[in-house]
């Protein structure tokens, strides 16, 4: 059996690099509350593309299924990894952020069913769960949902960054909270 590369510290430091590269353009999805998934997929296909990976693809079929993956990039080892990728929006008060009706819980039980549906040895879950009052740990209990339910040996600690983000010219800011793991559990060799 080959190693396996922890690429999804990789990714999680990928993402973390565009959200603080692009602070204007997460700066609107944080005010209003918009999914940026769709922006996010080919800034790190690109990202992904940099650091010379193969075959970087976005949307791609999964084998013998009409489901898609979010992104596919495949390594020096010829190993295709697929990502699934989601940036769930929260419904906490912020000030300077417009309100949400919609529970985050719906949210993340979208990860979690991508987390169980794609259940590969190479899949990867990313998320930017957005936005976060600072320095608050609510969204922690989501986290260990998406632990439980999914039976993953995940920590925070371990495959989650925080990001403060200033986004108005009030300085008003939040946190902005990226997570990454694989989709099935396994012990690394």
């Amino acid at each position: 059996m080959q190693n396996l590369i922890p690429y999804d510290n990789l990714i999680r430091n990928l993402i973390s690099d565009i959200i603080a590269e692009n602070n204007d353009v997460i700066s609107i999805a944080i005010q209003n509350r918009n999914k940026f998934e769709g922006w996010l997929k080919f800034e790190l296909a690109n990202k992904l593309q940099k650091q010379k990976f193969k075959e970087v693809f976005v949307e791609s079929k999964y084998e013998r299924r009409r489901d898609r993956y979010d992104l596919i990039f495949t390594d020096d080892e010829y190993l295709s990894y697929s990502i699934e990728l989601k940036t769930p929006n929260t419904n906490w008060s912020i000030t300077g952020v417009s309100k949400c009706s919609r529970p985050i819980t719906k949210n993340i039980n979208s990860i979690i069913s991508d987390t169980k549906k794609l259940n590969s040895r190479y899949g990867i879950i990313a998320f930017v769960l957005f936005p976060i009052p600072k320095g608050c740990n609510k969204w922690t209990r989501y986290f260990e949902k998406i632990k439980n339910e999914c039976n993953l040996p995940i920590e925070i600690e371990e495959n989650c960054k925080r990001i403060k983000i200033k986004f108005d010219e009030k300085h008003n800011e939040c946190d902005v909270i990226v997570c990454t793991y694989f989709s099935k559990q396994y012990s690394w060799i």
